[in-house]
Formats: C-alpha cells, structure tokens, sequence
C-alpha cells in the first residue's frame, strides 16, 4: 500500500478483505484519496431493511418493471413499487441471494429491500450486506426464512464519504465483472 506522506493512501486498502492476493487492479482504479473517518452503526441507521410486497402471479401482467423474488428476477410487471436502483436480498426460501437493481422494480413478498440508503452510494450498500453473510441470520427448518430485525442490530463498520464508497464499489464492481468474464471464457474453452 502506498502512502503519500500527507495522510492519503490508496482506497484499494479498504477493500483489501474482498480481494484475492494474487488480483491485479488496473491502475485506474487506484485513486489517492484523503482517508475521511469510517463509521460504526447498527446497519438499520445505514440501509434498513422491508418486506416486499404481494403479488400473486395471476395479477402479474407483463410489463417492463422486474419483479424481484428471493432467487431473482421471477417476471416482468406492468407497476413498480420502488425507483432504483435498489438492493434486494431473499426473505424466505433463497436466503442471502443479493440482487442489486438498477431501474424500477416489485420486490416480492419473499425478498427483503433496501428502503433507505441514507446518503450511501447504493452499490456499496450491496457489497456491504454482501459481506455480512445473511445465510447466518436464516431461521426455520423447513423454509428458511430471514428476520430483518435480527439483521437490523448488526453492527457495520463502513466508510463515511460517499467518494470513498464510490471509488470501492468500483473496484468491486470491476472485479466481479473480471472474474465474470473469466467465467465464461472458461466455459467456453470447457466445450
């Protein structure tokens, strides 16, 4: 890690918990920023939680807007609930499948959704609840289900500057996109 001598030093440390040692970021990436303060809060304060809303699938009438199930996109509706872009994570059955969602969307009752993002870069706030692992909050043996108010009271430990939050999600976004890539080239030598 760098260290310019005033204080700055590459936001690419901050992400250094989610990337593999032998990942080359390209140097873009890296931008030399002042390290403002993170913060600790209980994760309701940075981006509650709500149960989607009902929607059988007979009142489902093809549209553009996705409707967001707890494995993903489950159809296409004619109404949306909420403008994106948003964070959808499953609430029953598929628990801890994180969607995030860049137009307007219905999420369904068996998914849980960000209602408030509170000043926070919306893409970082899917790789926040990406790192805190939701499969351990699961409960019932039969069909799991996900109690927001037992995720509520975690406690997250994020970066305050909505810059800084900008500049993660990117080199996140960057690798899941590399390693997206590498995926299907793989695939596609495998035939």
């Amino acid at each position: 890690m760098a260290n310019s001598g005033n204080g700055s030093v590459q936001v690419a440390g901050r992400c250094i918990a989610y990337v593999r040692p032998a990942t080359r970021i390209p140097s873009t990436l890296l931008h030399l920023v002042p390290m403002p303060a993170w913060e600790q809060r209980k994760l309701i304060m940075v981006a509650p939680l709500q149960r989607g809303f009902d929607l059988p699938a007979e009142k489902i009438i093809p549209g553009v807007y996705p409707v967001m199930m707890s494995n993903g996109i489950g159809a296409y509706h004619n109404e949306y609930k909420v403008k994106g872009p948003g964070v959808v994570t499953g609430r029953s059955g598929t628990i801890g499948n994180l969607q995030y969602v860049e137009s307007a969307f219905w999420p369904h009752n068996t998914t849980l959704w960000v209602t408030k993002f509170y000043g926070n870069h919306p893409k970082f706030i899917y790789y926040l609840y990406e790192k805190i692992d939701l499969k351990r909050y699961k409960a019932g043996s039969g069909v799991p289900t996900l109690n927001r108010n037992d995720v509520h009271d975690t406690m997250v430990f994020f970066p305050a500057s909505r810059k800084e939050q900008e500049l993660i999600s990117a080199v996140l976004t960057y690798l899941d996109d590399l390693i997206t890539l590498h995926q299907r080239k793989r695939l596609w030598f495998a035939k």
